[in-house]
């Protein structure tokens, strides 16, 4: 019985699942992979609210959104979005300048 070579049959269904090159189809690395993307989410996201809790310390916060966001890249490369965001976020956290307010000019009494 011939098949047509673009349906899915038992022949040709292990090309469907996701694979990485050299894992011999091991879903183990795929599950940490993906534990390990969400912790560095995370991280981005506890910098992210800490950066606005605490934004006297913007460089700290800036440097551990950006440096967690770019291994989302190789961990959970469907999140291109996250990644362009996060990098965006920290690049914008290191870059803030904090604006000075006016103050009134010092009076002196004689």
């Amino acid at each position: 019985m011939a098949t047509h070579p673009g349906l899915l049959n038992r022949a040709n269904v292990h090309r469907a699942r996701p694979t990485l090159q050299g894992s011999a189809n091991d879903t183990t690395v795929l599950y940490d992979l993906t534990t390990v993307g969400l912790i560095f989410g995370v991280l981005v996201l506890l910098g992210a609210i800490m950066l606005h809790i605490k934004p006297v310390n913007k460089k700290t916060w800036g440097t551990i959104i950006v440096v967690f966001s770019i291994p989302s890249v190789v961990t959970d490369g469907t999140f291109i979005i996250g990644f362009i965001l996060g990098i965006i976020g920290g690049k914008l956290a290191l870059s803030w300048k904090h604006k000075m307010q006016a103050t009134k000019p010092a009076t002196t009494t004689t």
